[in-house]
């Protein structure tokens, strides 16, 4: 292939010697977090504690990630939210929320994974954490910019901005904001946010974004059409990038970097830019930045009058387009029967709530019942003198208890939901509906038993006084003479 014509010269065994390396590299690298996989599949040992298996799961998942093993990302994301679920913990379940929509990158159905970020956000807000909620807005931004709609995601990334709290955050939110603003047509701004993002940034805990800041400024100052500054930015991206072995930055930058040599006449360096940005991409197995680099190879033989290189390059960004196409297919499809299963898991989740609710409007409804049955043989016996005042107090008691108890049953839900389940705050509320209820109670208690008792003396009394005055009323018995 035309790409390895500079590796040419070298002896073949010095060849054989530098591609055996690498695949060692490569594969030891496979090893490593093949063996991190393995040793964090504990996610399913039921003898843990939920809440353990929850932090497994997740850590499993950014695993799974670096091997991208795309079908056991979705599976582990599921399970991830299913155990956030369990524990019902606000934080969890933004988390976990996020990273349903992460699975479902790439999806046909932006909707779906939007739905999920908002989900995500929603929780994040209920939390009160101010950087769950920052990093919510940036995914939601994110899915904005791969439609298009720049101004959407960029009104996102702004609210994202204000609330992110750590330098990684900071550093990634402000990277987001550079790119959108240069694909926007606003260099300057793009610029001054590039600027932020790389003054901030730690190569030693996030060598990444390191790498992509440097990157980011490269591509704002060819955007403002200022080279040499440009040049300086994405050697030092390329420089880092190769240090930390950041793939992503690295292609970024050399292709940027070669874009840039093209339009400058400088064919040489721009080949020499793109063949190794294909190097790369083949080697990390990135379509994108093989479409981007064989694309760039193409233009440059073009104009150095190449034709054949030119067409050879030309048949590789067709073949690398092609396979790209079929993987989204394929990563689209996927992502379809994965949110098929999701549907069918809240669908089901939908019908055992709806289930829970109506059992207990009927235990409610059952509650009141007796309450209202309770008072209404209150009543009854109060005007009777077959029950004492003794028993009269005893069922007026249990019919207040049961009153009371009743009341606090259907307060509680309402209180779940305005203190999202805080105990603090429910435990707050509780004593405070209780300092209020208590004296009701007592002095309820004391009026309606004094009521009921009153009228049963009453009846008893006018039965006693009918009863002497019919006793009073008999003939008095005489002996016959």
């Amino acid at each position: 292939m035309i790409v390895f014509r500079p590796l040419l010269s070298i002896r073949p065994v010095i060849l054989l010697s530098i591609l055996s390396c690498s695949a060692l590299l490569l594969q030891a690298q496979t090893y490593q977090y093949k063996a991190r996989y393995d040793s964090l599949d504990t996610r399913h040992d039921l003898s843990r504690p939920v809440i353990e298996r929850y932090f497994i799961t997740s850590n499993h998942g950014a695993t799974l990630f670096n091997l991208g093993l795309k079908d056991e990302i979705r599976k582990n994301a599921k399970e991830e939210f299913a155990l956030a679920e369990e524990l019902g913990i606000d934080t969890l379940l933004a988390t976990a929320s996020q990273h349903l929509g992460d699975a479902l990158h790439g999806s046909a159905d932006a909707a779906l994974q939007l739905k999920y970020f908002y989900q995500g956000l929603d929780y994040a807000q209920r939390s009160g954490r101010a950087g769950h909620i920052g990093t919510a807005y940036k995914q939601i931004a994110t899915v904005y910019k791969s439609l298009g709609d720049l101004p959407k995601a960029l009104e996102l990334l702004k609210l994202a901005i204000a609330h992110v709290n750590s330098n990684y955050q900071v550093s990634r939110t402000c990277q987001h904001l550079s790119d959108t603003y240069r694909l926007m047509g606003q260099p300057d701004s793009a610029l001054y946010w590039a600027q932020r993002s790389n003054i901030i940034t730690d190569p030693g805990s996030d060598p990444y974004a390191y790498a992509r800041s440097y990157y980011m400024l490269g591509a704002a100052y060819a955007a403002k059409r200022e080279r040499k500054l440009a040049d300086v930015h994405f050697a030092r991206a390329i420089e880092v990038a190769d240090s930390f072995h950041v793939m992503i930055p690295l292609y970024g930058s050399l292709l940027g970097r070669g874009q840039m040599e093209l339009e400058a006449g400088d064919i040489p360096a721009a080949i020499a830019d793109g063949r190794r940005a294909m190097h790369v991409s083949g080697e990390g197995g990135n379509l994108e930045g093989l479409v981007g680099a064989s694309d760039l190879l193409r233009q440059a033989f073009k104009v150095n009058g190449q034709a054949d290189s030119a067409y050879h390059y030309f048949e590789q960004r067709v073949m690398y387009a092609d396979s790209l196409i079929n993987a989204t297919n394929l990563n689209k499809l996927q992502n379809m029967a994965f949110a098929q299963e999701l549907k069918e898991q809240e669908d089901a989740k939908l019908k055992a709530e709806e289930a829970a609710t109506r059992s207990r409007n009927i235990q409610f409804g059952i509650i009141a019942l007796i309450v209202i049955t309770l008072g209404i043989f209150l009543l009854v016996f109060s005007r009777t003198a077959v029950v004492g005042a003794k028993a009269i107090k005893n069922l007026s008691l249990i019919a207040l208890l049961l009153f009371f108890e009743f009341i606090n049953l259907l307060v509680h839900p309402f209180l779940g939901e305005i203190t999202h389940h805080s105990p603090i705050l429910m435990l707050l509320c509780m004593a405070a509906i209780a300092g209020l209820l208590i004296p009701l109670h007592h002095r309820m208690e004391h009026l309606i038993t004094n009521m009921l008792v009153s009228k049963n003396n009453r009846v008893r009394l006018e039965a006693a006084r009918k009863t002497i005055e019919e006793l009073e009323a008999r003939p008095t018995d005489t002996n016959a003479g």
